[in-house]
């Protein structure tokens, strides 16, 4: 075989290692979409535990939990996050003196991620797609 035919077979080789190893991650890590999908739900998750610990932060200040969302925002320096893909308010409302619920609508189920549900932060959010609701306790 000459030079040539040599070098031809290793770019060749580069080539095809190159493509199976896209193609793997792409398995492993999903596609553009998937990647962003996972970005959202990440967010919000951030959001409803940047919401959950306002609302603790009330109960601890007015010993009584806020009747909704509005009523936090109104708190100086408070601003609402709203969901990142559609802009809509999260959810809330008060079960009791004590304990109150978050829901958010999901686009990924942390089961079927590849990192898990830990790699979310904390398995207290894990989720499956769809409207999830998370129930708290105004003190933990």
């Amino acid at each position: 075989m000459s030079a040539s035919g040599a070098g031809r077979w290793l770019a060749i080789g580069a080539t095809v290692v190159v493509a199976a190893a896209v193609v793997a991650a792409i398995v492993v890590m999903g596609g553009p979409t998937a990647q962003r999908e996972t970005r959202l739900d990440k967010r919000r998750i951030a959001d409803l535990v940047r919401i959950q610990r306002d609302v603790r932060n009330y109960f601890d200040s007015h010993d009584r939990l806020p009747p909704d969302l509005a009523t936090l925002a109104s708190q100086p320096g408070r601003r609402l996050p709203r969901d990142p893909g559609n802009g809509a308010a999260y959810e809330y409302a008060t079960i009791d003196a004590g304990r109150f619920r978050l829901c958010a609508v999901f686009s990924t189920d942390t089961a079927k991620t590849p990192e898990g549900a830990e790699a979310w932060g904390d398995t207290d959010w894990s989720h499956a797609a769809g409207r999830q609701c998370f129930e708290r306790k105004a003190k933990e």
